[in-house]
């Protein structure tokens, strides 16, 4: 299994996540949907190819789906993720990675 590494922009993604779901639902559910994305990340980190290709954003970037959001990460290495962006799947997606 390859080592994930989150950028600071990610990390921020998912704390942004976290709080929105508490203000929208509850803090229960956000830790339900938080631990899915971590989830995911760990699925992501087993099998670096089950994400979609984001050539057309970035080059060599790959997205994964989880929920209503999508994972961004790059393979670094064989034993190395780096998730870029975790974002709502309606967000100008272009814009957000390249910011």
């Amino acid at each position: 299994m390859a080592e994930i590494i989150f950028r600071q922009t990610a990390i921020d993604d998912l704390t942004a996540i976290w709080k929105y779901t508490v203000q929208k639902w509850s803090e229960s559910q956000a830790d339900i949907y938080y631990q899915g994305i971590r989830l995911a990340c760990k699925e992501i980190a087993k099998k670096p190819n089950i994400g979609k290709s984001y050539q057309n954003i970035q080059a060599n970037l790959i997205g994964f789906k989880v929920g209503k959001h999508i994972i961004f990460y790059h393979q670094v290495s064989e034993t190395t993720i780096e998730i870029v962006r975790i974002l709502h799947e309606r967000m100008d997606l272009e814009r957000r990675i390249n910011d």
